[in-house]
């Protein structure tokens, strides 16, 4: 019998022959650029997951030619080899049957233009019915200890109806055998998956064999140290980090937490926790904390230039860091830096001396790992920033933050856990020319006045108002989330929770009534709920499609809301939230503010024409993102949302829609995003998109990360 393979190559052999004798008997040799490739028949597996297994690649636009060669973007031209399609449908036969099409049929054909000196492939697939998963036969499950057998055949269980896939098999595999490493089967291992097909009722039945092994206890922990620093550690401290006990079962979870914590307290160059295998005994193997240890102390110094107040500024910074402060592991630093044009002029300057320009800022931080013995980690820091601005302001601001984040046990469903304290105390003193013009300027651009009324009435603001204004802002709060997401950097699968709540200057309320002061600052809860979900385009995980949703609502049961700072508020617009809009753009239609506020915010409302943001705020978005080729992608997104004084005021016809598309590099740190973002639905200009002008509906973003 004939195989079928050898008469396709003998059949593509035969026309490239007959192609290349053409070719030669004209004088040349013609390569034909391949310019496109296309599928048909494919209902189930996309195009793009398809063109990944095949070897016979499209030739980039002639654009992304261009840039390549004079950048690292894009690529050369590729040609149209006859010889290779053979291979192509074998990868392509194999790729259906390892996603449960065992009867799929695949040809291919091409299409030539002489003209052009251009080639067309085309693969016409029939993927016939997919293949189901029957039964799972879990051979030895009976040696899994009873506690642990329930939720390792939860693993294995599937849907009636779930199509066979050897990438989902692998994922249950590699589950399976990490929940076992982290119960103590240290050498636990799962045998190759036989695979056994029904094609008539189009049903997989699956053996798996379970090799487990002893369940294996921690024995001892020993430590090996390395480094410039290695004798200013002590062992025990090593010990107490990674906080694993002799007796515990051994779990590959708690060695790589371990090893986490150990890196968090920038003591080491490098670590690493193992469990020494050779040296196990009955059920019991030791634990081997291996670290290089670097210096104890640092010094960064740095210098600073920038253009601010429309003048070159000159400054300086200094950075000391003590490690093992103290001992236990803790991290002390600080920081300080000082610019201004004449930095002389400004650290011998009073503070209430307007003719200089500049800041000064010092801050003092410690942060260690262990709070009441417990692996929970802490930090405070406190500052001191005077900041001067000439014949307008200075200011004074002193603050502390003391934040504290719990470690949560494996398997817990939220995984993350801080409490927060602020408090800061501002006290700015303005200039009465400052003043004038400030009032001045947000007057007169309301139109309506002559300029004499204009100068009447500022003037009346300015000698009413306070010139020195003080303020007190104590928040307390807590964050925690889940995150269930298959990757962190490009999720294709999962979701995510997350709930902020802050308290706003209960403690200085109750603080100040202790000393029998008065407190005029509002009391106030800020709540944030964000949630997404993510789900994959296609069986490759390199496309997923997310849905973001945010809200949240500020209530201020003490106080006048006005007075709340601009910098707690809500707003919409930005890079991260509706990208039709620049950040902070969307905001109530009637703003709620205070002018006995701080400097930022008089500059915000007054001269820049910042509009004060919301106490509610409603937005999310659609996203599909898409890997297009290396670290290269795009996305496509509909965003959606804006801000309100308070939820009663929300109406539909108010909420902002804008559309637009991205372009992605996905470093090895995080992704840099480029997204251009179009004005769909203006609330607050509600004429068509085809009846206003492009650029000035047009939001162009950079950023760091991705929008959700």
């Amino acid at each position: 019998m004939i195989n079928l393979k050898i008469v396709k190559y003998i059949k593509c052999l035969i026309f490239y022959l007959i192609l290349l004798a053409g070719n030669q008997i004209s004088g040349q040799v013609i390569n034909y650029e391949l310019v496109s490739i296309n599928f048909a028949g494919n209902d189930v597996l996309s195009d793009a997951e398809l063109e990944r297994v095949i070897i016979s690649k499209e030739s980039p636009s002639w654009v992304f030619q261009f840039l390549y060669s004079f950048t690292a973007i894009g690529g050369e031209a590729t040609y149209f080899d006859s010889l290779l399609i053979a291979d192509d449908i074998n990868n392509l036969q194999n790729y259906y049957k390892d996603n449960g099409f065992f009867k799929s049929e695949i040809k291919a054909s091409f299409n030539l233009n002489d003209e052009d000196e251009e080639a067309e492939l085309t693969f016409n697939i029939n993927e016939g019915k997919f293949a189901v998963i029957g039964n799972f036969d879990l051979q030895n499950i009976g040696l899994v200890p009873n506690p642990l057998k329930p939720a390792l055949v939860e693993n294995f269980d599937v849907d009636e109806d779930q199509r066979y896939s050897s990438a989902d098999l692998e994922r249950m595999v590699n589950q399976g055998v990490r929940f076992l490493e982290d119960n103590g089967f240290m050498l636990a291992s799962i045998s190759e998956p036989i695979v056994i097909v029904d094609t008539l009722k189009n049903v997989v039945d699956i053996e798996i064999e379970f090799e487990l092994g002893n369940q294996y206890k921690i024995d001892n922990v020993t430590v090996e140290k390395t480094g410039e620093g290695k004798t200013l550690v002590d062992d025990e401290l090593l010990k107490q980090i990674v906080n694993i006990k002799p007796g515990e079962f051994y779990r590959n979870y708690n060695l790589q937490r371990g090893q986490v914590r150990l890196y968090r307290t920038n003591l080491f160059n490098s670590a690493l926790v193992t469990g020494v295998v050779a040296d196990t005994s009955g059920n019991s193997v030791p634990l081997r904390i291996s670290t290089d240890i670097g210096l104890m102390h640092e010094v960064s110094p740095e210098v600073i230039v920038n253009n601010e107040d429309n003048s070159f500024n000159l400054g300086f910074g200094i950075g000391f860091t003590k490690k093992n402060f103290l001992g236990g592991a803790r991290k002390f630093s600080a920081n300080t830096s000082v610019a201004a044009q004449n930095i002389p002029e400004l650290i011998t300057s009073q503070l209430s001396d307007t003719s200089t320009f500049g800041y000064a800022d010092f801050r003092l931080k410690m942060e260690q790992p262990f709070l009441f013995n417990r692996p929970i980690n802490n930090s405070i820091e406190t500052y001191v920033t005077i900041q001067k601005r000439r014949n307008e302001w200075n200011a004074t601001l002193i603050g502390a933050i003391l934040n504290t984040e719990f470690e949560l046990p494996a398997y817990t469903y939220f995984n993350s856990l801080s409490i927060f304290l602020k408090w800061e105390r501002s006290k700015f003193v303005y200039s009465d020319s400052y003043l004038y013009n400030s009032f001045f300027t947000a007057l007169n651009s309301q139109g309506g006045l002559t300029v004499p009324e204009v100068d009447s009435i500022a003037s009346l603001f300015t000698s009413n108002f306070n010139n020195t204004v003080v303020s007190n802002n104590a928040v307390v709060g807590f964050q925690f989330g889940a995150n269930k997401t298959n990757n962190f950097l490009f999720p294709t699968s999962g979701y995510y929770l997350s709930f902020l709540v802050e308290e706003g200057n209960s403690l200085a309320y109750f603080l100040s009534k202790a000393l029998g002061s008065e407190y005029s600052q509002p009391q106030y809860l800020k709540t944030l709920i964000t949630g997404a979900i993510f789900s994959p385009l296609n069986n490759v995980q390199t496309s997923s499609f997310g849905i973001k949703f945010r809200t949240g609502k500020i209530f201020t049961y003490r106080g006048d809301n006005s007075k709340l700072p601009l910098n707690q508020r809500f707003y919409a617009g930005g890079s991260n939230s509706v990208r039709g809009w620049l950040a902070r753009d969307l905001v109530p239609k009637d703003p709620s503010f205070d002018f006995e506020a701080s400097s930022e915010d008089l500059d915000a409302v007054l001269l820049r024409g910042i509009i004060p943001g919301g106490f509610f705020i409603l937005e999310g978005s659609f996203e599909a993102r898409i890997r297009l080729f290396g670290n290269f992608g795009s996305a496509i997104f509909i965003d959606y949302g804006n801000s309100w004084n308070d939820y009663s005021e929300l109406r539909f016809e108010d909420i902002a829609v804008a559309f637009g598309f991205g372009l992605r590099y996905y470093s090895d740190f995080f992704p840099i995003r480029f997204d251009f973002g179009i004005k769909a639905y203006d609330p607050n200009d509600t004429r068509s998109i085809f009846n206003k002008n492009f650029w000035n509906n047009f939001t162009f973003h950079l950023g760091i990360g991705e929008a959700f």
